[in-house]
């Protein structure tokens, strides 16, 4: 057995939805293990259930069959209770559009998770502070959404999300909104971040240039996931 620690282990994950009279299969028997600090890319056409398959990593959708692992702990028989405990200790979440909170500052936007789990305000604020300027937005602290660039409030929300040191960053498509230099620098930025937290980061993107820079590539399929050939 491997010594390498595993973050999520997901086996035959399948997800199928009825469409009028029809039954559409988006996951057919998905196998993926994500290992500790590990970056993956996941590529592939609109509609071949990259992000359905995020939402099921993420506890945010139950898979119709097969079994799903995060941080040790099964998942199949949890409570939606403990479903949201688990996600919540161990997941951040990163997507296209930064879902920002437009009356609240950088600050309390990233503190936010951190307040919710009931930590001082003063506390809370003081670490989304020191998580901000190590994202190179000190001097945007009390600005809020609507004044800052996209690739500044996409930074925030990538902030928000490694504010609770979560195990793995789920990220669907968090480059897609932003011109190619930002996007260039946002990914830098995860890539940063994977090395200096020991964070894994599954990354859903249409953009194969930017996937490849990852330590796997994978491309989805009519649900089904394969290793991306390299160049």
């Amino acid at each position: 057995m491997s010594e390498t620690t595993m973050v999520i282990e997901a086996r035959g994950l399948c997800r199928h939805f009825q469409d009028g009279q029809r039954m559409v299969s988006v996951l057919d028997g998905v196998d993926i293990d994500i290992a500790t600090g590990e970056m993956v890319a996941i590529v592939g056409a609109s509609g071949s259930g990259k992000s359905t398959l995020l939402q099921c990593l993420g506890l945010l959708d139950r898979p119709d069959a097969g079994e799903l692992v995060l941080a040790g702990q099964a998942t199949a028989q949890l409570s939606e209770a403990a479903r949201s405990r688990l996600r919540n200790q161990s997941l951040g979440f990163v997507y296209q559009f930064h879902h920002l909170l437009p009356e609240f500052d950088a600050v309390d936007n990233v503190a936010m998770p951190l307040v919710v789990g009931r930590m001082a305000l003063a506390q809370a604020r003081q670490e989304a502070r020191d998580l901000l300027a190590d994202m190179g937005l000190a001097d945007r602290l009390g600005h809020f959404p609507g004044q800052l660039s996209g690739g500044e409030r996409q930074r925030v929300a990538l902030a928000r999300a490694l504010i609770r040191k979560p195990l793995c960053v789920l990220a669907d498509e968090p480059t897609g909104n932003l011109d190619r230099q930002t996007a260039q620098q946002v990914f830098d930025l995860i890539a940063h971040i994977r090395a200096q937290y020991a964070t894994a980061v599954v990354l859903v993107t249409h953009d194969l240039a930017l996937a490849k820079r990852a330590d796997r590539c994978l491309t989805m399929t009519q649900g089904r996931l394969a290793q991306v050939a390299g160049d």
